[in-house]
């Protein structure tokens, strides 16, 4: 067994389920924390214990039971069909799918659709899986310490030719978190658009909050808006001030926030995603309400494309073991 470190508050293990999945359940006096480990080793529950408030956000079809069938559909549709929401690895892709290795990588790669082995430790879990589609195994490393929540994952390499990846943690939170009186500050970095027709930006990119969205207005990301409100926001964080990188997430009429933290040499990078009603077409039909500042060590969505219009790819070695770290922390605000 891995003991890992001993926290500072004891955590308790219990095994549960979820809809239909095996789960452990992780707790200490600050917070709770659901894992699934045979579906990615998502973490589909991140509760604040002293407001009983759920921070992440669920797809409007909840996490389907493993026996669930999947209608034909092209990748992304069914990838998202076996998506409840949540905290997900995103490896060896992200986003958009793409051919490498002479096979598909799928919408957000494979780890957050393997089934993992877990064992409890000191601090939280130990999950381990061999990926199928391509040469890697992968470790997560799930650690309770007071109020923060940290994954360290752990990739290596066992091929016999170097292979090119994309890695995104991917925490996303939902109501009441997330609403019109949230707020969102993030180290000070440069905001990149998304490039939905695959053209390069040649513009010098603003500084945060502002943000030029392809044909659109100048959006200011540090605020966020009501359910239903009719929008939606892809963007691109880089070029990062500090080191250690962190987003404040703040809403004081709930009297909670949270804290996303990385180091910017792990994660260059972040997706910015924000849907509050303005995708009317499939898969949210208008109807999400769902937020996410995802550490990434390239962009736009999809390897192929980060390859070939930034060149942010990251290219692991024969044998390589690469490890990166991303941490929640939950924060409680006065009421105001």
């Amino acid at each position: 067994m891995n003991d890992g470190v001993a926290p500072a508050q004891p955590v308790r293990h219990r095994d549960t389920s979820v809809n239909g999945w095996s789960a452990v359940h992780l707790s200490n006096d600050r917070i709770d924390l659901t894992v699934v480990p045979g579906k990615g080793a998502d973490i589909t529950s991140l509760r604040d214990r002293a407001t009983e408030t759920e921070l992440l956000w669920s797809t409007r079809w909840g996490l389907r039971p493993p026996t669930a069938l999947a209608p034909p559909g092209n990748p992304e549709a069914e990838a998202l069909d076996r998506s409840g929401g949540g905290w997900h690895t995103l490896f060896p892709n992200a986003g958009r799918q793409c051919v490498e290795q002479g096979v598909e990588w799928g919408f957000h790669g494979e780890a957050w659709l393997a089934p993992y082995e877990s064992e409890p430790t000191a601090g939280g879990l130990h999950l381990r899986t061999t990926l199928a589609r391509s040469p890697f195994t992968v470790v997560k490393d799930i650690v309770l310490d007071g109020d923060r929540v940290s994954v360290t994952e752990t990739v290596t390499q066992i091929g016999a030719h170097p292979v090119d990846v994309m890695w995104w943690q991917h925490p996303t939170f939902g109501a009441p978190l997330i609403g019109p009186d949230t707020t969102v500050s993030v180290t000070d970095c440069a905001v990149h658009p998304d490039m939905p027709d695959d053209v390069p930006d040649t513009r010098q990119p603003p500084r945060g909050p502002e943000h030029r969205p392809p044909r659109a207005e100048r959006v200011d990301l540090s605020r966020l808006t009501a359910a239903g409100a009719g929008v939606s926001r892809l963007a691109f964080l880089g070029g990062f001030a500090a080191e250690q990188v962190r987003a404040e997430i703040r809403n004081p009429a709930l009297g909670l926030g949270v804290d996303v933290e990385w180091l910017a040499g792990d994660f260059p990078y972040a997706c910015y995603w924000y849907e509050a009603g303005g995708r009317l077409g499939y898969p949210w039909y208008g109807a999400t309400h769902g937020f996410s500042i995802e550490p990434a060590t390239g962009y736009p969505s999809g390897l192929a494309r980060a390859r070939a219009l930034t060149g942010t790819e990251v290219t692991l070695q024969p044998g390589e073991t690469m490890s990166k770290t991303v941490s929640v922390r939950v924060v409680s605000l006065p009421m105001r």
